[in-house]
């Protein structure tokens, strides 16, 4: 499967996302959030502040090379 070359890396907790009841990890890389692709901080931010607490959100993540989706509940 090829690598896609866009999206943010996480090296820390994101402000929008709680890691721990994601899933995410330091250095997987965020390339959509419910189908919007993302491809920089400011993107993120922005499509992560059209959610209320409780919403439905998935994320195609990539991690060590391999393509995942995480869905959680927006807190």
């Amino acid at each position: 499967m090829g690598r896609i070359a866009s999206g943010v890396i996480v090296i820390g907790q994101a402000t929008q996302f709680n890691s721990v009841s994601t899933g995410l990890r330091t250095g997987d890389v965020i390339h959509t959030l419910n189908r919007t692709p993302i491809e920089s901080v400011e993107q993120l931010r922005s499509a992560a502040a059209q959610f209320k607490p409780g919403d439905p959100v998935v994320l195609r993540i990539e991690r060590q090379g391999r393509l995942q989706y995480l869905a959680f509940e927006m807190e």
